[in-house]
């Protein structure tokens, strides 16, 4: 019967290919369940593609489920990353940071469209999950900062007038979301650049004239005609 200490040790984990191995499994599993939906994926067929044994998904992963909601939050820690780098780039004035931002966020879906699809099928089939894209944060979160940082820039510099800083953020998160979302179900070929100067021409510019009979028809914010 062999001792403990005459053992052999088992083969060491490398952290590295692990997390490489990681990555590759949501990548993947994003485009198997973007294509084919949550219900209708069998994770066998995950991992025929990634080239492993269906035992090796379910070694980092215990089931479908937390599966599919891993693939939605590498995600968002994606979409974060790169949202967070551009809002943290302090080299050009606010307005030019706030036009970086959004075509940061038009461009992650753009090369990422399966995950506009799963943020979908995430809100069918995990309602308890949902959660907003970026923009749209709580007070205290760490992102808020860097919101109310940049609002505060582009208001002290003149660039938008005095309002709540969660609306203004409210309103353009749904507006890219919404953006995001018809991109993928109309299949659009969607150019980010343009989409940008269009959401910041009607967001900051608006629609209305300056001309005085169109300034005698101005919608306040209660959506009352003036």
């Amino acid at each position: 019967m062999a001792t403990e200490s005459s053992r052999k040790p088992g083969r060491p984990k490398d952290p590295e290919l692990e997390a490489r191995r990681r990555t590759e499994i949501l990548t993947v599993a994003a485009r198997v369940f973007a294509q084919s939906g949550f219900a209708a994926t069998d994770v066998q067929i995950i991992a025929d593609r990634v080239g492993v044994g269906k035992g090796t998904i379910y070694r980092y992963f215990p089931s479908k489920d937390a599966l599919f909601l891993a693939a939605v939050e590498h995600g968002l820690t994606e979409l974060s990353s790169d949202m967070d780098a551009a809002l943290a780039d302090r080299t050009c004035d606010p307005l030019g940071q706030l036009e970086t931002a959004i075509r940061t966020y038009l461009r992650f879906f753009r090369r990422r469209p399966e995950m506009a699809e799963l943020f979908i099928q995430e809100r069918a089939a995990f309602l308890q999950h949902h959660r907003p894209l970026y923009f749209t944060v709580k007070e205290g979160d760490e992102k808020e900062c860097q919101h109310r940082e940049l609002f505060q820039r582009l208001h002290e510099g003149g660039y938008i007038r005095d309002i709540p800083q969660e609306r203004f953020f409210a309103v353009v998160g749904d507006l890219l979301y919404g953006t995001i979302l018809t991109n993928l179900l109309t299949g659009r070929p969607a150019d980010p650049d343009t989409q940008v100067a269009d959401i910041l021409d009607i967001v900051l510019n608006g629609v209305l004239a300056t001309g005085p009979p169109q300034r005698s028809r101005r919608i306040d914010s209660s959506g009352a005609k003036q």
